[in-house]
């Protein structure tokens, strides 16, 4: 018992630890469009940055779940799934009707739902 415990701790010791990579927008955007097809509010709740400015009020994780049907009604979240992102300098855009959907990273270095705008 004793031998197995020092193999697995020199099989710590020695096995190289890899960073994980860095998301892509790519891999954000299919995960995104995936949630968004499910209208998994939860998950797409995950991949927005919170708070979220919301009818002039920043909205917590629970706020931004009550306007969620509001924001993505079946036709936004069919345009959103069939739209390609733009990409405008470090950010992404969709245009969807008379809004504009905004995408980048946060502060932790990952992408996210950032906010959403009428397009004039």
């Amino acid at each position: 018992m004793k031998l197995i415990k020092l193999v697995l701790l020199i099989l710590l010791i020695i096995t190289p630890t890899y960073a994980q990579a860095p998301q892509t927008f790519s891999s954000f955007w299919k995960s995104f469009k995936a949630a968004l097809a499910r209208n998994d509010k939860q998950a797409v709740a995950d991949v927005t940055k919170l708070p979220f400015l919301y009818d002039s009020k920043e909205r917590d994780r629970a706020g931004f779940l009550k306007i969620y049907p509001e924001l993505f009604s079946p036709k936004m979240r069919r345009c959103l799934i069939n739209s390609k992102p733009d990409k405008e300098g470090e950010y992404y855009e969709v245009f969807c009707r008379d809004l504009i959907f905004m995408f980048g990273k946060d502060s932790d270095g990952k992408y996210k739902f950032l906010e959403f705008g009428v397009n004039d």
